[in-house]
């Protein structure tokens, strides 16, 4: 574990005075910022689906799935033979 020296806000330390306990201080910093990590991440994985343009494609999902099946197969009966 990493020991770290920071500034918050006077509200902060007074609303961090009220919510946990002395002792309980360090966790909860972890968690909040643990939670704010993930959130974060999750912000940017939305903002990349948001930003994704779909495309046409001339096969139907089917036609498109049985060809990478096939594609595969062939593949495992290639490499099967070395």
């Amino acid at each position: 574990m990493q020991r770290i020296s920071i500034t918050i806000d006077d509200y902060l330390k007074y609303e961090l005075d009220n919510i946990t306990a002395k002792g309980e201080r360090a966790s909860f910093i972890t968690a909040a910022i643990k939670n704010a990590i993930d959130d974060w991440h999750k912000q940017r994985a939305l903002e990349k689906i948001l930003a994704f343009k779909p495309y046409k494609i001339n096969q139907n999902s089917i036609d498109i799935l049985r060809d990478v099946r096939t594609g595969r197969i062939n593949q495992v009966i290639e490499n099967s033979k070395d």
